[in-house]
């Protein structure tokens, strides 16, 4: 199930979204309404609205999941991925509308931090297997 508690949150629409509504591929929007996996609702600064799957939504992960990563393995990266990553989360604890918005365009800008510093709206949740006793 969508968390309800999306809706007004600073998302990018996949770079290289499929069938992207209106050609809003890589662009910062608000979340409107995130209603299922297959229907989330989007609206644009410079106007629009577009639903996209979760999949194709990403939003920031928590600063401390970046400052976390930054800490761990930020002498093994690139200093490119590693300034990006390092303003996205002095970005983030700014706090501001503005501020999320420029860690969003950042992270769109550089392909090589995405994956560390974005998550979808609807992660896939990790199910734990339960063990069972024969006898």
């Amino acid at each position: 199930m969508i968390n309800e508690n999306l809706a007004g949150t600073l998302v990018l629409v996949l770079p290289d979204a499929e069938n992207s509504p209106g050609e809003k591929k890589g662009q910062v929007g608000v979340l409107m309404y995130a209603r299922s996996e297959t229907e989330n609702y989007v609206r644009f600064p410079e106007g629009g609205e577009a639903f996209y799957p979760a999949g194709q939504v990403l939003m920031l992960k928590d600063k401390q999941q970046v400052f976390d990563d930054l800490t761990k393995n930020g002498s093994s990266m690139p200093l490119d991925d590693f300034k990006a990553m390092y303003k996205i989360m002095l970005l983030q604890d700014r706090g501001t509308s503005q501020a999320l918005y420029s860690a969003l365009a950042i992270a769109n800008d550089q392909p090589g931090v995405q994956e560390k510093v974005l998550e979808s709206i609807h992660p896939v949740e990790k199910q734990e297997l339960a063990k069972t006793y024969g006898r």
